[in-house]
């Protein structure tokens, strides 16, 4: 009777390894696909979220003699220290020396009833910059990621005989809503002492209205998060996606500030100009955030 031998079948080394390199070809060709459409889909996320809010501030001014909501306003807490309310939060205090960020307490909260659309997905890096507060705040839900055109709400110190440009608080006032800025992704730029942080005191305006020279970047604070391109909502209710000019990185007594870091850090300047910081800006500049387009309003 004869035996019948058996064999045992077995990757050789060389083999295996050639398993291994082709498995590590496919493992690097397929994740940056995979890092971007993880990108794409928070970019989406990010602007619905303009969307959704941009429709909340339509319905306040509906309800509101076409005013848009201010900055900020104060109300008693109970005690020493009054609470504050902002657009999209409410700093409330829950005894004399500490308070808490409560999203349910925006302006517009009541217009858009979900307090996730306050956060850009691509955010999580920011911290709210309330570290000067008198007070222990609580900032667990911070909403991270917006901010507001800062001539919706504040006046800024202008070189002309009344001193202050703005602020323009009602829609009429905007000559032209599909070209104004209303929200943004926003931060400012992370530095050598600080990380990125977020002020809610509204979008820095790219050129001084005193000196009219480009600003540099430590006023910088709208950011291109999603792939170097940054959301807006514009006031007429459309959002766009456009990259941002961001001026050098700067050392100053204060710190080196990143403008150039990963989250691009900077101001969307008007169609067709060219500043450089510190320097006489041209004319337009400021085309996204004053309401008077109009080539000959040294504003613009």
């Amino acid at each position: 009777m004869s035996k019948q031998a058996s064999y045992r079948v077995a990757f050789t080394l060389i083999e295996l390894l050639i398993v291994v390199a082709i498995i590590a070809i496919l493992v690097a060709l397929i994740f940056p696909v995979l890092n971007q459409a993880k990108g794409s889909a928070k970019k989406s996320a990010c602007l619905n979220n303009l969307h959704q809010i941009t429709a909340a501030t339509q319905l306040y001014l509906n309800d509101n003699d076409q005013r848009f909501p201010p900055n900020s306003y104060y109300e008693a807490s109970g005690y020493p220290r009054q609470n504050a309310v902002y657009w999209f939060f409410g700093i409330v205090f829950t005894s004399e020396d500490e308070a808490t960020m409560d999203l349910h307490k925006g302006l517009l909260y009541p217009y858009q009833k979900d307090t996730d659309l306050v956060a850009c997905p691509e955010g999580s890096l920011l911290k709210p910059s309330f570290s000067d507060a008198p007070f222990a705040l609580k900032s667990t839900n911070a909403p991270i990621g917006y901010d507001k055109n800062v001539l919706i709400v504040t006046g800024q110190s202008a070189n002309n005989t009344a001193g202050v440009y703005g602020p323009f608080p009602k829609l009429d006032m905007w000559h032209e809503p599909a070209n104004t800025v209303l929200l943004a992704d926003s931060g400012n730029p992370p530095s050598n002492f600080s990380p990125q942080t977020i002020t809610y005191q509204g979008l820095a305006l790219p050129k001084s209205l005193v000196s009219f020279n480009a600003k540099g970047c430590p006023s910088a604070n709208v950011q291109a998060r999603h792939n170097g391109m940054a959301n807006f909502a514009m006031m007429d209710g459309h959002i766009m996606s456009a990259p941002v000019w961001a001026p050098p990185d700067i050392r100053s007594d204060f710190g080196t500030y990143y403008c150039s870091a990963p989250a691009k850090t900077g101001f969307l300047i008007g169609p067709g100009t060219s500043p450089t910081a510190g320097k006489l800006a041209p004319a337009g500049t400021n085309f996204y955030y004053v309401p008077d387009k109009n080539p000959n309003d040294p504003f613009n």
